[in-house]
């Protein structure tokens, strides 16, 4: 295995680590604040992954931390994945795993495709473009559940709404999130490519 090979596996690794933490952490609050749709925190470090090592990276990336939502659905972490898992285990485990290779594949094309006129540039593209996918694969699957989810809380009328509500909340959190951190993940990615050079 190369020198260049090494730093990437080892990259990878960290950069895995760090999403998977970081997922635990967003559902261990989402156990302590019930009711809620956890703020992706993951997505920063899948930006700087996948501009870091590629699309193929980001896809990683993305695969961990679809895994752990998934998990977290499976084993009771997060009630509303937790009720679409026992509707279709099936669905939820490919929309789940789907919108996170999504979000890793975005993360690393967007990036490239715009980091061509500068890597902030690419960033700020990613730093948007990544909460879009996110929380538009989510709305989605989540709609595919909405009947039976709104037969969970008491079939209460306002529940379309309420949804509604949350996830733009979310999205506009998590892209603001991604957009105040977009310079310091760009003099990261800068930083790590002086290293190489």
């Amino acid at each position: 295995m190369t020198a260049n090979k090494t730093q990437s596996v080892a990259m990878t690794g960290i950069f895995a680590a760090i999403v998977i933490l970081l997922q635990v952490f967003a559902t261990a609050i989402n156990i302590i604040t019930p009711g809620t749709i956890p703020v992706a925190l993951v997505l920063p470090p899948i930006i700087v992954g996948a501009a870091m090592g590629g699309i193929k990276v980001g896809m990683i990336l993305g695969f961990c931390f679809g895994a752990v939502v998934l998990g977290s659905g499976i084993f009771g972490f997060a009630p509303t994945s937790t009720m679409m898992w026992g509707v279709s285990p099936l669905i939820m485990t490919v929309g789940t795993l789907g919108r996170g290779l999504a979000v890793g594949f975005t993360a690393g094309a967007v990036y490239k495709l715009f980091a061509k006129r500068s890597p902030f540039f690419g960033v700020i593209a990613a730093a948007v473009a990544v909460p879009l996918v996110n929380t538009g694969i989510f709305t989605i699957v989540f709609f595919l559940f909405v009947e039976v989810l709104a037969e969970e809380v008491a079939g209460q009328p306002f529940f379309f709404y309420v949804s509604m509500f949350v996830l733009v909340f979310n999205f506009v959190l998590e892209l603001i999130f991604n957009v105040v951190l977009a310079p310091t993940i760009t003099r990261i990615i800068q930083i790590v490519q002086k290293r190489k050079a």
